[in-house]
């Protein structure tokens, strides 16, 4: 952990608010990005963002994360896919959140679905020690489509590729980390 999100953890610990203010500067773009990823929405995103803030403001206190902004990425995600989920219950079709974890799904094992299986802390640090074995380049293109619901498009854009050179990219992710997982005894 660096020592700056040490020192907002001891902060939200001591109940000083103006942690909430620091987590927003330093974490918000990623974070609202990654919401409006999945929602299309900037005001939903916001108050994804708002959302998952008051969260981690409640949890650290007895629950402090190893690596702060991961943290505030995940409660970000999780709550803009409830929310997503919520809204869209009743439509079908379009929208990156479920083609990007269809996408995974094929991935990891059981009738779970993925987000359960992804909290999963063993599974994580089995994904984590995989995607250090990928180049930089490589494990950001995978970060990007299933750590922050990116479009195929703007990873394509982003790095200066097509997008069918995306898609093959993270298929073969895929099968790598599919292979790894079985080697591992995950599936």
């Amino acid at each position: 952990m660096q020592t700056d999100e040490k020192q907002i953890i001891t902060m939200i610990q001591n109940r000083d608010e103006q942690a909430l203010t620091i987590m927003s500067d330093a974490y918000g773009d990623l974070c609202r990005r990654t919401a409006m990823n999945i929602l299309g929405n900037e005001r939903d995103a916001e108050e994804t963002f708002n959302d998952a803030l008051y969260s981690a403001w409640n949890a650290i206190p007895q629950n402090p994360p190893e690596h702060l902004q991961a943290y505030l990425i995940t409660l970000t995600r999780r709550a803009a896919i409830n929310r997503y989920r919520s809204e869209n219950r009743q439509k079908r079709g379009g929208g990156q959140v479920p083609v990007a974890l269809s996408e995974l799904e094929e991935c990891i094992a059981s009738g779970e679905n993925v987000e359960a299986q992804i909290s999963r802390n063993a599974l994580l640090a089995e994904m984590n020690r995989f995607l250090g074995t990928m180049s930089a380049n490589k494990r950001r293109i995978f970060l990007e489509r299933y750590g922050t619901l990116m479009p195929l498009h703007e990873i394509a854009a982003q790095h200066g590729m097509s997008e069918d050179a995306v898609k093959k990219a993270l298929s073969r992710m895929r099968q790598a980390l599919r292979k790894h997982l079985e080697q591992e005894g995950y599936l």
